[in-house]
């Protein structure tokens, strides 16, 4: 059997990816000793997260619009398939009308 792919299925799935995106974007570190890594690398390690969290917030806001314009596209495929669904089966009335 041939699975056809819907342009919706990938949208779909990239809706999927993002909330998992945004999902990892809340992930935080767990911390690290100083003493173990050394001075340097802590320094460069603080400063990467203190800049990791001032883009969270934003990466995340921008993350969720992405998902719900997918979101918004998937469901425009399935109200157009149900839409032209229901023409065929004769449900759509005579000459548009219902």
């Amino acid at each position: 059997m041939t699975e056809i792919n819907v342009p919706g299925d990938e949208v779909e799935r990239l809706g999927a990816l993002l909330a998992r995106v945004m999902d990892l974007i809340d992930t935080r570190t767990s911390g690290f000793d100083v003493a173990d890594v050394g001075p340097p690398l802590a320094r460069a390690g603080g400063n990467f997260d203190d800049r990791w969290n001032d883009g969270r917030v934003q990466i995340k806001r921008n993350s969720k619009d992405l998902k719900d314009a997918c979101e918004a596209i998937v469901k425009a495929f399935q109200d157009a398939d149900n839409q032209q669904a229901d023409a065929l089966k004769g449900d759509g009335g005579q000459n548009g009308e219902k």
